[in-house]
């Protein structure tokens, strides 16, 4: 049988509950905080967000201490390494109680945070079970363009998990980009020393250090 969904008041009534009994902080690295992603944000999906970063929990640092939690339940990310493999959920009357009062404004909000890399979905939800969602690390490179532009160099320059799926076009423009050096005192060679295959256009934004 499936569970039902707890009520606004059922919400309210366990909000007040972790007031009293949870302890600690959310975590905001000033990155994020100052970070262009975060500022692409309307004022509702920056306070959804909080509520995300709110459910994260953090591993012990221990090492005794963490080796005892089974590897599948952890996950690295830029924060640190996160219990419940990073995951939490938003449901929408949950939502509602915090004080987001449309449903559209809530979609909109977790589409916004989706899109700008702050949270991967990992389950959709329906009308009986709210979906999952687990934090992610892509805001990083949010507006990276702009921000090379502007700074000269990323402000986050290790690869992240999926930025690129194809290092065998890596190598091969490694490869061109040093076979092209040698020819520089007989044909006039591409400033960027970059070359991408000619079928992968749409991967153009893979670094050679992805």
């Amino acid at each position: 049988m499936l569970k039902k969904p707890m009520t606004i008041e059922e919400w309210r009534k366990e909000r007040l509950k972790k007031a009293k009994q949870e302890k600690g902080f959310i975590r905001i690295p000033m990155e994020l905080w100052n970070g262009e992603a975060f500022h692409a944000l309307t004022k509702a999906e920056k306070l959804i967000l909080l509520e995300c970063l709110s459910q994260l929990r953090y591993a012990p640092k221990s090492k005794p201490k963490l080796n005892k939690i089974p590897k599948d339940q952890l996950f690295e990310s830029g924060l640190g390494v996160l219990l419940n493999k990073g995951e939490f959920g938003l449901p929408t009357k949950y939502l509602q109680e915090r004080g987001f009062k449309g449903e559209d404004t809530i979609a909109r909000a977790k589409k916004k945070l989706v899109q700008v890399g702050f949270m991967d979905v990992v389950t959709q939800g329906s009308f009986t079970k709210a979906g999952r969602f687990r934090y992610a690390d892509r805001w990083r490179t949010y507006n990276s363009g702009a921000l090379i532009a502007e700074q000269g160099e990323p402000f986050y320059d290790v690869p992240l998990p999926g930025y690129c799926h194809y290092p065998n076009i890596t190598k091969y423009n490694l490869a061109i980009a040093s076979s092209r050096s040698l020819l520089t005192d007989t044909k006039e060679t591409d400033d960027s020393g970059y070359v991408q295959l000619d079928l992968f256009n749409q991967y153009s934004s893979c670094s050679a250090n992805s």
